[in-house]
């Protein structure tokens, strides 16, 4: 009789943890959520044991936790054995634990740059998907997108582009054809298709994704749009349009900066590609306030002494150079 009331006050223990995480999560209290699972992860081992499908919400949590606090290595020990766990109980690949867990898993992977491992568990993670009895289509999109684009940086372009035409139709099926969603997938193809020097059917695809940001959605600030921008500004400039590419250029800007003032560290890239445009063009003294812009974002998120932000320097004092004398 005691031996089952500890046991009902355990597992009732277990449970006001397991609720208690979700919010630490959120707040991204990284360490209150790893501490608070860790104790849920040790009540649990000693209510259900050591192998019981329970322990794998805590593990997931520390493993998440460790994550976010950088601790790679440590994170993936925590989601490989709640792996182990889901992957042992009835039903597997299709597990309903498995997914989230195997997503975890990649992101580790991934953030440790270990890109085969990540596209290992994401072939995984979309098995299992398809083989379960009611598909969630916006997660399969979701993940061949995902896998597209660790192909396209492994320069497995054919599989990547498939598996990125696949994430298209199945997101024009769920959310609409002229859907946000719609428009990542189209960004992502272009992308890919870029990189390949596929650079007709890039800029076709980023144009159509260009079209539907700026039709559906209002939003003053964009990133997407920016980049979609950004992106096809870099392939008319390599056909010689500089007018077009300039355009381009100058509205990236505009959808990264919008009306928040201060130049986010994302709008770099541009500033430096439209500065070189414009000292080609002759135009040196807008090619160096866009210097002078982009030099100390690099300076933040780099360093004064990484590649990147010599390379700006570089072209500062080259532009500098080619100033009239003042008289």
């Amino acid at each position: 009789m005691l031996r089952r009331l500890r046991r009902a006050l355990r597992k009732r223990a277990f449970e006001r943890k397991l609720a208690a995480l979700p919010a630490l999560l959120e707040r991204k209290q990284n360490a209150e959520a790893e501490a608070a699972a860790s104790e849920a992860l040790l009540i649990g081992e000693e209510v259900f044991g050591e192998e019981a499908a329970e322990l794998t919400t805590p593990l997931y949590v520390i493993a998440a936790a460790r994550l976010s606090a950088g601790h790679t290595e440590d994170a993936l020990a925590a989601c490989t054995r709640a792996i182990r766990i889901a992957e042992a109980l009835a039903g597997a690949p299709t597990e309903p634990r498995l997914p989230k867990l195997y997503e975890l898993a990649a992101a580790i992977h991934e953030r440790a740059g270990r890109l085969d491992a990540t596209i290992r568990l994401y072939r995984r993670l979309l098995a299992g998907y398809e083989r379960m009895r009611s598909p969630d289509e916006a997660a399969i999109a979701d993940v061949a997108g995902r896998l597209g684009l660790l192909l396209g940086k492994q320069k497995q372009t054919a599989e990547a582009e498939l598996l990125l035409a696949r994430a298209l139709t199945t997101t024009e099926r769920v959310f609409g054809a002229r859907s946000r969603p719609a428009a990542e997938a189209l960004y992502n193809l272009g992308t890919v298709l870029a990189a390949a020097g596929r650079r007709d059917d890039a800029a076709r695809s980023l144009r159509r994704a260009i079209g539907i940001l700026t039709e559906t959605d209002a939003r003053t600030v964009d990133s997407l749009l920016a980049l979609a921008q950004h992106n096809l500004a870099t392939l008319v400039e390599a056909e010689g349009r500089a007018d077009e590419a300039e355009d381009l250029y100058r509205r990236a800007l505009a959808a990264h900066a919008g009306a928040t003032g201060a130049d986010p560290p994302e709008i770099r890239p541009t500033l430096v590609r439209l500065g070189n445009l414009l000292e080609a063009k002759g135009r040196v003294d807008e090619a160096l306030s866009l210097y002078d812009r982009a030099l100390p974002l690099a300076e933040a998120e780099l360093g004064p002494d990484h590649a990147v932000t010599l390379g700006i320097r570089a072209f500062r004092e080259a532009a500098q150079h080619k100033r009239p004398p003042a008289r």
